[in-house]
């Protein structure tokens, strides 16, 4: 009879033990239900949580188990928490051999972790899951460190591109005219003009300026507005990398640079570390602040949303229109994407409509400009729509292609660590495919894409110059005859001070097409002047007082000092420009920025008198005259400097300066002659009030 009871014990313990350690705990996924195992859930303090504890029993077949229990317990909690309790804590499986139960928290934020093993305490299979507890105002506190992150990172995008600008200073100009000769040098001058200004928004609105202001044709653009788009790969390659970690290191090399350099290069370039390091420094603390959302449900159930093509472009359109940069919010995605919870499916549409996005802002700078600006905006639009266009429908294989690139998902990570490490890269090589094919594509069919945007923004109707206040034709009062013949040369005064505005630019540019647009603004002023003279003459036909007889004096004393300067211009200037553009020569860099400095102080010289001329105010007239002393000093004070490098045997300053002192010297003039202005106006004004 012992032997018997001994078998049947033996028979049953065998059965019993391979029974129960045959048993295998998993923690069930769902393809629809995000978190449905409910583990690394978040949920607020007091809440049960919204997804049960779940597990899944499988034999060793791989099969659900019914009816078999689960034992739940509570194995840690925050310190002093209370009121946290499991509505069950002994749970069998159901048909699918799911057992759940669902958490109570307590009321202080923290884990909660929970052990979950058989019934039977003989199976050595546990599954541990951990739910997140928050205070009701972390939504608000996370919102608040993802504006902060976001604001540090755009911060450090900013004071990156000034640092980039400056360091390159006037090799910018270079740049453009030297290298837009043809599509492939434009592509590169594109390339280069992105990664200095780190932004292809506003790379686009320059490149717009530059065609406005006769730099380039628009044909010439149109390869650099394809460069431009490639740069900013760079940058997304750059902050792939994720090296946060250096963040405030790189700060602080920066930052020495910056403050204990002599140089100036130096100190720009310090500038540019910094702004690099700060950009960083805004990817840790977006990561960091956004690293509760992996377990929130409604969050990621929204990033599984963007999955749908439509949506997630229309999403990455809105966020770079209100960034006002690509770059920035590709940055930003691929920041969001190191905390795991962002698929590569996901964020190629983020890609495609942020490349959409920058173009808003192109259409917006151009809506005021020429022609041939507006004809680049939509240049820019047909590019990446049409791109846009190709790359929607092939979402699926560019998944494919830039997964092939990544390493493979080892059996003992999670998704989030997976996703954590590749689709930061990914996303990267989504952006740089996305360009470096576009460029590839779109390059040849410049010509074809010039033809068919001329075709839609046709050359506007050229329409006669001519005048706009006064009218030869009609008769009116001496008083307003005086009123609109001072308009009209306001509106003279207006094309001198954009004629004298460009003219440096056939010397620093070596842009002879500016010569076209002098010519036309001479015109256009010597028409003015013709016709304001001769309509203040009918005056002297009417029956004027002597204030009157005055007042028409003065208004063409100005239009004679207006057209004077023109002169300068458009026939002193012209004739050294001439020269200019077929020598060798070259201005130092010092001399160039004492040119700049001279030419805008002639500018400001114009701008004041006519506002004297405008409000006939004694104070600012008394201004412009203190002024013109300080600024012919000036002149006097940069030809010495000058003549201190001359002696330095500077070769970029002997080749130069016969032109350097001609351009002193004419740029002196112009501001003797707008000060003739407000001096004319102040000593009349003195004679009437005696």
């Amino acid at each position: 009879m012992k032997k018997n009871i001994f078998f049947i014990f033996f028979i049953f313990f065998i059965l019993f033990g391979f029974y129960s350690f045959s048993q295998t705990l998993i923690k069930p996924q769902h393809s629809e239900i995000f978190a449905y195992s409910g583990d690394n859930q978040t949920q607020t303090l007091g809440k049960l949580t919204d997804n049960p504890i779940r597990v899944l029993v499988l034999d060793e077949n791989k099969k659900p188990i019914q009816n078999y229990e689960l034992n739940f317990s509570i194995i840690s909690y925050p310190k002093s928490s209370k009121g946290y309790f499991l509505t069950e804590t002994k749970v069998k499986t159901d048909k699918n051999g799911i057992a759940n139960t669902y958490l109570q928290l307590g009321d202080k934020e923290g884990e909660y972790s929970i052990l979950v093993r058989g019934a039977n305490d003989i199976n050595d299979d546990f599954l541990v899951y951990t739910v997140n507890a928050r205070n009701k105002s972390w939504i608000f506190f996370l919102v608040i460190g993802m504006l902060g992150g976001i604001s540090i990172f755009l911060f450090g995008m900013n004071i990156l591109g000034k640092g980039m600008v400056s360091v390159a200073g006037n090799k910018m100009r270079d740049l453009i005219n030297k290298f837009t000769k043809n599509r492939f040098s434009g592509l590169i001058a594109g390339f280069v003009l992105t990664l200095l200004v780190q932004s292809s928004t506003a790379a686009s609105v320059l490149i717009i300026g530059f065609v406005e202001g006769g730099l380039m044709s628009f044909t010439q653009s149109l390869s650099m507005i394809l460069g431009s788009a490639v740069g900013t790969t760079i940058t997304a390659q750059l902050i792939a990398l994720n090296i946060t970690d250096y963040a405030l290191l790189i700060i602080a090399i920066g930052f020495g640079f910056f403050m204990f350099s002599r140089s100036s290069k130096f100190k720009y370039l310090g500038r540019a570390i910094l702004g690099l390091g700060f950009l960083f420094f805004g990817m840790f603390v977006i990561s960091q602040t956004m690293a509760p959302l992996r377990n929130y449900t409604e969050f990621v159930e929204i990033l599984i949303g963007l999955e749908n093509p439509f949506v997630g472009i229309a999403v990455g359109f809105v966020f770079t229109v209100i960034l006002n940069s690509t770059i920035a919010f590709i940055g930003i995605i691929i920041t969001i994407s190191t905390q795991g919870f962002l698929s590569i499916d996901a964020a190629i549409p983020l890609i495609l409509g942020t490349n959409m996005g920058n173009t808003l802002i192109a259409v917006i700078a151009s809506l005021k400009a020429g022609r041939e600006a507006q004809r680049v905006a939509l240049a820019n639009i047909l590019f990446k729509f049409s791109a846009v266009f190709i790359f929607v429908w092939w979402i699926p294989e560019l998944s494919a292609l830039v997964k092939s690139f990544s390493p493979k998902k080892l059996a003992s990570m999670s998704d989030y660590e997976y996703f954590a490490e590749t689709v930061p890269h990914q996303i990267a090589n989504v952006h740089t495919i996305f360009n470096i094919a576009m460029a590839i594509v779109m390059l040849p069919l410049i010509n074809f894409y010039a033809y068919i945007i001329k075709k839609i923004l046709p050359d506007k109707e050229k329409m006669p110059f001519k005048l706009k206040y006064i009218n030869m034709a009609v008769n009116v009062s001496p008083a307003l005859t005086l009123s609109l013949a001072k308009k009209e040369t306001l509106r003279m005064g207006n094309k001198i001070k954009e004629l004298v505005a460009a003219g440096l630019i056939p010397f620093f540019d070596r842009n002879e097409n500016i010569l076209e647009k002098w010519q036309a603004l001479e015109n256009e002023a010597d028409f003015l002047q013709k016709n304001i003279n001769k309509y203040l003459l009918s005056v002297s036909n009417q029956s004027v007082d002597e204030q009157q007889l005055n007042d028409a004096f003065q208004i063409m004393y100005v239009v004679k000092e207006l057209e004077m300067i023109g002169d300068i211009i458009n026939t002193n200037l012209r004739h050294q420009a001439t020269k200019w553009l077929v020598s060798n020569a070259d201005f130092s860099d010092d001399g160039k920025i004492e040119l700049e400095e001279i030419h805008l102080k002639a500018l400001k010289q114009i701008s004041r008198s006519m506002e004297v001329f405008d409000e006939f105010n004694q104070e600012k007239a008394a201004h412009v005259r203190s002024k013109y002393q300080k600024y012919a000093d000036l002149a006097e004070s940069l030809e010495k400097s000058h003549y201190e490098r001359l002696f330095t045997q500077n070769q970029q300053t002997l080749s130069s300066s016969e032109i350097h002192l001609e351009l002193l010297g004419l740029l002196n003039s112009v501001n003797r002659h707008a000060t003739n202005i407000a001096r004319i106006l102040m000593n009349w004004q003195k004679e009437e009030d005696r």
